[in-house]
């Protein structure tokens, strides 16, 4: 069925734990605060299992089939720098609805309104600086929460059910940057995760270019690749995401 897959797959637009607005370091004892709202256009492949005693799904979807049935999409990342010491947080909160009209003798239409919400938090330090870049380690934690409530209406009457499924992915990453010119910044960033505590395993990659456009700001564009791998309780959530991300990020 591909309601569900469609549905949940706008609804991990999300996580990235150093991202593409992250500015150069400040001097010890000054402190550096950023604020990044962002957009993941990613599709989504893998198998989706939402419904306990049910079978995953296979999905292969396109952002723009996403699109379709987004209702929001909020992303925020903040960083606080001092010294060689970073402290990040990124988090999102998504909704999607799928409607499908069946129109059978029985069965009308089926609705699925599906939530997704991620918090991300981790504390990093600078191992490796120089006039032009910097290399960070950082380990943290990234929690996960999905719900999905179903409505399926009939001739007779309206039947729904609810679900919902959470777990908490211990992580740990390398982050850098590179000054290419007056303006123009490379950053990317790798972590790993899960390692069985919720997720069996999770990982994700990130590149682009910053372009500060004022002391203040800077637009950046980049790639992100992620791919986790859980499935407890009846709950499969094997996927690979891949998509542009595009960011505004203010310097305080």
């Amino acid at each position: 069925m591909k309601v569900p897959g469609k549905c949940l797959s706008s609804a991990c637009a999300a996580l990235l734990l150093q991202l593409p607005g992250a500015m150069p370091a400040a001097a010890a004892g000054d402190w550096e605060l950023t604020v990044t709202p962002y957009a993941w256009m990613s599709g989504i492949d893998g198998d989706l299992g939402t419904i306990p005693g049910y079978p995953a799904q296979s999905v292969d979807l396109s952002f723009g089939d996403i699109w379709d049935d987004l209702d929001y999409g909020l992303f925020l990342f903040a960083s606080a720098r001092n010294g060689p010491w970073v402290f990040y947080l990124d988090s999102s909160a998504v909704q999607t609805t799928s409607k499908e009209n069946v129109n059978g003798p029985t069965v009308k239409s089926v609705e699925i309104e599906s939530r997704t919400s991620n918090l991300a938090m981790a504390v990093g330090r600078t191992v490796a600086a120089a006039p032009g870049y910097n290399l960070d380690v950082y380990g943290g934690f990234r929690y996960w929460s999905l719900e999905n409530d179903y409505k399926v209406r009939t001739a007779a009457a309206t039947y729904r059910k609810d679900t919902d499924a959470d777990w908490t992915d211990p992580i740990i990453g390398l982050a850098g940057r590179y000054e290419l010119a007056e303006k123009w910044t490379a950053f990317g960033s790798a972590d790993i995760g899960g390692f069985g505590a919720g997720a069996d395993l999770e990982w994700t990659v990130t590149a682009g270019v910053n372009w500060a456009f004022s002391d203040l700001a800077a637009l950046s564009v980049g790639w992100r690749h992620l791919y986790i791998d859980y499935d407890d309780d009846g709950t499969v959530y094997d996927v690979t995401q891949s998509g542009p991300i595009l960011g505004l990020t203010f310097k305080f």
